[in-house]
Order: C-alpha cells, then structure tokens, then sequence
C-alpha cells in the first residue's frame, strides 16, 4: 500500500528544494544537483526492497557495501517487523471470509423461514394500495360534486371564474380512463353555461356601448362604469373559452365561423356578421353581385371605425392574463374580412351560374370588375393595417377562380393589344407635339407605350399575390402576350415593306417600318430592364430552383434501388456532391422562395458593383460606336441568363429588329447601287492630278450620295439612337463591300485617280455615315475601302515589294497583309487592286490595257 505524506512533510519537502535549487529559475546547476541525489537514493531504496525480498542470499549481503544510514541489525529488524505484520493482516482476513460465510448461511435460512410472511404482507399492502386509490378516487368525484354544487350556488362571479377555473385543473391532470372523460363533460357543461350566462350579459353591455359603433358615434363617450363591466366580461370570456389545442385548424375559407377567434371578439363580431348579412346578401338592392365594391368598402370602413376600441379596451385585458397568442385587433380585422372573402366567393361562383342563364351581360367584365375591386381592397387594407391580410387574395386564388382570372386577363389583353394596332395613332411617337419635353423619347411608339403599361399593369395586379407559384403563372402569360406582340409587329413589318417605295422615308410623319423597328427595340429595353429588378429576379431563380426539385422528386420517384445500378449510383453521388444546387430537393417550397429571394438580392448587388465600374462604361460606350446590325443575336446561354424570367422572348425581338434593320438598309443601298453606274464609268485611269486643296466632289457622285444621305437622315431620325447606329453600320458595312466588288476590284486607277478616288471616300461618303455629334475619327466605318485607299496610295517601292512578295509567296499572303495593316481585304483582292494600279504596269501587262486610253 502507497502511504500519503503528511502536511508537515510536504512542507519540508517544499523548503528544501527551496534552500537546494533557490530562486533563479535558470539556473539549472542546482536542479541538477537534487536530480542526482534523487537518483541515488532511488536506487539505494531499490536496493533495500531486493534486499528484504530475499533477492540475494545472505553471503551476497555482506560482500555488498553496507546502505548508508542503515547497518544490517536495523535491516533485520525492519524486515522481521514487516513480515509478522502482513501475517497478522492475511489471518484477519481469513477471519473475516469465515464469518462472512457464516453470515450469509443464517441471512438464507432466515429469509427461507420468512418467506410466507413477506408473501402475505405484500398482497395486504397491494390491497391496502388498491383501497387507497378506491378511495382517492371517488373523493376525486366528490370534490367534483362539491365544485359543481359550489358553482351552483355561487353567486359572485369572480369566485364562480376561480371555482371554474379549479375544474380546469381537474381536467389537465386526469387525461386518461373514465374518470378524465368525466371530469372533461363536467368542465364542458360549466363552460357552455358560463359561456351563455357570460354572453348573455356581454351582449347586453355592448347594447349599453352602442356597439356597432359608427364614425358618428366616437364623439359620445361611454360612461366608466359600462366600461369597467365591459372589462370584468371581457376578462371572464377569455378565461373560459377552450385552449387553443382543441380547437380545430380551419381553413381560411372557414374564418367567418369564428371558431378560431377569442371568445370576447367571437360575440363583437355577431352583430356585424348580422348587418353584413342584412345588407349583402338575398335580395335587396345593396346585394347586387355586380357591384362588389359595396361589401367591401364598407368592410373597410367597419374595420376603421372599431379598431381604435377593440385594440384601448379588449388588448389590454388579454395582456394582463398573459394570453401572448391572442391580438385582438388582428382577430377582429380577420373575422370581419372573412365575411367578405366569403361572399366574394359566392359572388364570383355566381357570375359563373348566371352567366349562363343570361342574367348577366358581360360576364367577363364582372369578373374583371370584382378583381379589380378586390385588388384595390386587399391595397387599402395592406396600407390600413401595416400588414398583408390575404384571405381576399386566397379567394381569388382558389383553382376555378385563379384560371378564370388569368383567361380573362388574357382576353382583355389581347384586345387592347389589337385595339393599340388599329389605331391610328399607333406609330406616332409618344412624346410628339407642341409642348415636347427637353430630353424626351421622340421615337417610343405610342402602340409600343400601350403595350408595356399593359404588361406593367398586370404586374402590379399580380405581384401582391403571396405566392410566388401564383405569381409565375401569370409571367407565362406576360410571355403569352409578348410573343403575340412581336408575332403583330412581324405582320407589320412585313406589310410596311411590302409597301416601301423609294420615296417612302422621305414624307412627313413617323413611317410604319420604323415604328415597328422602334417599337421592337423599346419592348427589348424595358424587358431586359425588367429581367434585371428584384421582382423577376427573384421568380427567375424560384422557377429555375422549382424546375431543379420537381426534377429531383421525379427521379427520387422513378429511380429504385433495384433499378440504379453501382455505376450509376457513384455517378448520382459525384453529381451531388459537385454542386450544391442538388440539395434543393430537400428543401420546402417556402424555403425555395426565401433561397430565390437571397440570390436575387445578391445578384442585384453584383450587378450595381460592375455597373459603377468606369472599365464597364467605356466598354459598352464603345460597343455602341461600333456596333454591328450584321452581328445576328444567338440565344445562347449566356443571353438565356441574361434575359432572365424572359427567356427567349429579348433574342426574338432582336432577332426582328435587325430583320428589319436589314430591310431598310438594303432598300435605302437599292437606289443607291442603281445610280452609282456613271461613277463607276469614270476614266480613273486618266484623270489629271489636281492638288489636293483643289479636289471636291466627284459629279457623278453628287447624285447618289445625296440621295443616300437624304434617306439615311430621315430614317436615323425616327429610329432610337441605338437603332441609328445600327442601321448606319449596317448600311455601312454594306456599300463598302458594294463599292469595293463593283467599283474598286473592276478600276484600273492612275495617280490623279486615286487622289479623286481617296478624296470621294474620306472626304464624302465616310462623313454620310458619321452622326452629327461624333467625328469620323471615333469611328469604324468603311473598312475595306479605307484600306483599298491606302493600298492605292501607297509608296510605289512599297507597292512593288508588296506585290511581288504576294506573288512570290502565296502561302503566307495573309501574314504579309496583315503586315502593312491590311485586314479586311482579302490577299487575291489586294495583289488585284495593285496589278490595277497604272504606275505598276509593265512589259508583262496585256495589251487589253492600253485599250483604256
């Protein structure tokens, strides 16, 4: 056994190493020095121990060196001690498994002999146990019968709450057996009378308040008294009404039972259920099912008029009960609105019934009608009470309603639309006139305004719904629409052209052509504007986290363990564990729509942050000046993105406006193609040189360039500024290639040629293309025949050495252009434009040549 030091050692010890290693902690010297003494007494101890064990024998004892501080005398002794005393201790315990034994065998016998005692003594206590239950029970009836007895002749009401609310407690605490049943139909019977009794006077003291109360009658203040009462039986109806667990959920359709509601606001509500069933519903006049504005502006109204009362006298008293879960204004304001989504239900079956009977004229307008109304309701009351009450919306919401709501839009929408086009008006600009403001959109078309109000008008009807599956189902619609506009702005587009003559761009007024190119590019615009704010962002991500768990649950529902094979398997959980978007799947729909909601907000906050980046404006700056109505829009994946809950609808669009763009660039070049022949007959190979100060115009050229201009002019004038860049680009793009096939590629060019030919290109026909606030120095236009110029002016050793390294090395003509800044004509068409110069003729030159002069 290990023996403990004593206090008084452990203290020795301590003072010791104290005195020995001191108080300098790095200096080791002296711990050094205990270490060493410690290890010789170690193994002097160690020693001692294989000495007393008998380890060695006595002759090896005495050869050994005597254990300083103890001679072999002392030894002896200490070892003969030890040895009698673990004898001592091994016959004290053998004494004590003997009597243990002995102990054990008389406990046996004893218990043997009484077992038939304690066998009868536990059957007289599970009996007495039994009989004492017996008894509690029935005293558990009699305290019953005693309370109800009390309540009975109790005739003050705060001890008949207190006696009741004693049965309650009965009642918690017996929840099982006959006995709870019971106590259960005694509490119910109490409450039902308390509840008449207490209704009964509720009622009355109402009458006293003049309840209903009216905007009139807030100027009479009720006495104190009626007041104090009114509390008391406020306070006593919410102790006795049932908790809140046996209730049953009802659906919101349910709410004017009001089984759901406090007891207090359940009885203020009847007499306004009574008017309200008075006035709106059978026969009378304020019942008429076409005028639903009726009902719920005086619902309205009501909610106006009892809300500051219900919130000063019947709050309070459920805060001092500490009935947390009980907001009397908001249960007041739903009961009272669950009386009028109630009869908007009838009403909007009704219009069904009867409109099939002919009862009433236009059904659809009714229909229309009483959502509007129930819109502008569901508004005022958001703005009423701070806070969305949905009941209304989830009538118009309900399956046989919300499709009727969306055909009717629809069919409205589609008349409008067609109603816009017909119109005369329908390609004049929106901001033209007299009074024009400073800074205004002078080529919106008024059609393509109507248009995007429609689309806003039913976003702001739909986007209060709640819920965003509701809300995606009328985007589709929107899409619906837009698609059925670009499909009337093709019809129009393809008339106007049908009908372009060559003066047409030149008469007064906006033409149909560029209206519908206008009114294609205005409807791209604002959707892509849309497509970028937080209410379709946030059902773009909805839909595509939506598409993404119908899909998981599909294949959750059609893939079987016994079906997936381990490859497949592995696949499954590579695929999982690679993004993240698969855990979608286990998310509810709610979550869906708060994880849409945070991408949303997020991606708008990107979107600002590259936005006010000044690398962001310049590039776009400069993809404006140069743009191309050549480059056609591909719906690829990243425009899809872009577009956002649009889709395709922003590509198609684009897709006719550059059809369009096409057109009228193509019928503007026509005319120009066709009177350009006398230019192209001039004798470029004999022109004289004339200083370059002395240089203008070419005759020949006056004609179409002037013609060109005045209809390129006229037509960039009515277009969006993006829509003139384009088509000046385009229409760009277009002569350069013409000028440089038919007229550069088939000219033999002198030297007074060529200084004719680079003034008429530099000086004319690249200005025609320049919008008045840019010069043609900020812009890329004219590419090929810029380059034709350069090639004919240049150097004639430059020219030469060019030419024949072209001739001579075919293989790497590209490179060798691309060398002297020759991009965009291609290597054959370069060595031909300078086997056309005259100064590079030669022996080799065919005799055809001199046939020119």
């Amino acid at each position: 056994m290990k023996s403990k030091l004593s206090f008084e050692d452990k203290v020795e010890l301590i003072h010791n190493l104290d005195v020995k290693i001191g108080s300098d902690i790095n200096n080791l010297e002296d711990a050094y020095e205990v270490e060493q003494e410690l290890q010789r007494k170690k193994k002097q101890l160690e020693n001692y121990i294989a000495h007393i064990s008998g380890i060695v024998n006595l002759n090896q004892t005495q050869q050994l060196s005597p254990i300083k501080g103890l001679g072999t005398d002392q030894v002896s002794a200490k070892h003969s001690a030890t040895i009698q005393k673990a004898e001592a201790n091994i016959n004290q315990i053998t004494d004590i498994k003997n009597k243990s034994v002995k102990l054990t065998t008389k406990i046996d016998q004893y218990l043997s002999k009484t077992e038939s005692f304690r066998e009868e003594l536990d059957k007289r206590f599970s009996t007495i146990s039994k009989l004492e239950g017996v008894l509690l029970y029935f005293k558990s009836f009699e305290k019953i019968d005693d309370l109800s007895r009390q309540m009975k002749q109790c005739r003050d009401n705060e001890q008949l709450i207190q006696l009741y609310g004693e049965l309650k407690d009965m009642c918690s605490q017996q929840t099982q057996g006959h006995q709870a049943a019971y106590i259960k139909e005694y509490k119910h019977y109490w409450h039902n009378l308390l509840k008449e009794n207490f209704t009964k006077h509720y009622e009355d003291i109402l009458k006293v308040l003049k309840w209903p109360m009216t905007s009139t009658s807030e100027s009479s203040q009720p006495s104190k008294d009626a007041l104090m009462k009114f509390s008391n039986l406020t306070r006593y109806l919410f102790i006795i009404q049932e908790p809140e667990d046996l209730i049953p959920n009802s659906n919101l359709e349910d709410l004017s039972s009001g089984s759901h509601t406090s007891l207090p606001v359940r009885i203020m509500l009847r007499p306004l259920k009574k008017r309200f069933q008075f006035h709106f519903t059978g026969t009378r006049q304020t019942a008429r099912i076409d005028r639903p504005e009726w009902f719920l502006t005086q619902t309205l109204t009501w909610i106006k008029d009892h809300r500051k009362f219900v919130n000063d006298h019947v709050q309070p008293v459920a805060d001092k009960l500490e009935l947390s879960h009980i907001n009397a204004v908001d249960e007041f304001n739903n009961g009272l609105i669950s009386f009028a989504a109630e009869r908007l239900h009838t009403v909007l079956g009704l219009y069904i019934s009867q409109g099939s009977k002919g009862e009433i004229a236009d059904v659809d307008a009714a229909f229309a009608h009483a959502v509007d109304e129930t819109l502008g309701f569901h508004r005022e009351l958001q703005s009423l009470t701070g806070y969305p009450l949905n009941m209304a919306l989830h009538v118009l919401t309900k399956a046989e309603h919300f499709v009727r709501w969306i055909a009717v839009e629809k069919k409205y929408a589609l008349a409008k639309m067609d109603e816009a086009l017909e119109s005369e008006q329908w390609c004049e600009p929106v901001a033209a006139g007299v009074s024009v403001a400073v800074g205004a959109a002078l080529w919106v078309p008024r059609s393509a305004d109507w248009f995007i109000a429609l689309l806003k008008t039913i976003e702001d009807r739909y986007a209060m719904l709640p819920q965003p599956g509701h809300r995606l189902q009328f985007v589709e619609l929107q899409l619906e629409l837009i698609e059925e506009w670009r499909v009337r702005l093709t019809q129009l587009l393809g008339a106007a052209l049908h009908e372009l003559r060559a003066e047409s761009l030149l008469g007064a007024g906006p033409h149909p052509l560029t209206a519908v190119l206008n009114a294609a590019h205005y409807t791209r615009t604002v959707l892509l504007q849309w497509a970028h704010s937080l209410h379709y962002l946030q059902l773009h991500f909805y839909r595509r986290q939506f598409e993404h768990f119908t899909q998981q649950q599909h294949k959750d529902d059609e893939v079987t363990p016994a079906e997936t094979t381990v490859e497949e398997e592995s696949e499954e959980k590579l695929n999982q564990s690679a993004t993240a978007e698969d855990i979608y799947h286990t998310m509810s729909i709610n979550e869906l729509e708060f994880k849409a909601k945070m991408l949303a907000l997020n991606e708008m906050s990107r979107q600002n942050s590259v936005a006010n980046e000044p690398s962001f404006t310049l590039e776009t700056s400069q993809k404006l000046a140069n743009l191309s109505a050549t480059d056609a829009l591909t719906c690829d994946a990243n425009q899809l993105e872009e577009s956002g809950v649009f889709g395709e609808a922003p590509s198609l669009l684009a897709h006719l406006r550059d059809a369009g763009l096409s057109a009228l660039s193509d019928h503007i070049l026509l005319e120009f193609k066709a009177t350009i022949r006398e230019y192209k007959k001039l004798k470029w190979h004999a022109m004289l040189m004339v200083e370059e100060m002395g240089l203008s115009v070419s005759g020949a050229l006056c004609g179409p360039l002037s013609a060109l201009c005045a209809r390129l002019a006229s037509a960039t004038a009515s277009l969006a500024p993006p829509l003139a860049a384009r088509l000046r680009a385009h229409l760009a793009a277009r002569l350069d290639h013409l000028m440089l096939q038919e007229m550069v590629l088939e000219t033999w060019f002198n030297t007074g040629g060529t200084m004719q030919f680079t003034h008429d290109v530099k000086r004319n026909i690249l200005p025609a293309f320049a919008p008045h606030n840019k010069s043609v120095a900020q812009l890329i236009l004219l590419p090929k025949l810029l380059e034709a110029c350069k090639l004919l002016n240049m150097d004639y050793e430059e020219a030469r050495r060019l030419r024949s390294l072209l001739v001579k090395q075919p293989a790497e003509a590209k490179q060798i252009s691309e060398s002297c800044g020759i991009t965009h004509i291609e290597p054959k068409d370069v060595l031909r434009i300078l086997n056309q110069r005259t100064d590079l003729t030669d022996t080799a030159t065919p005799s055809s040549v001199m046939e020119l002069f």
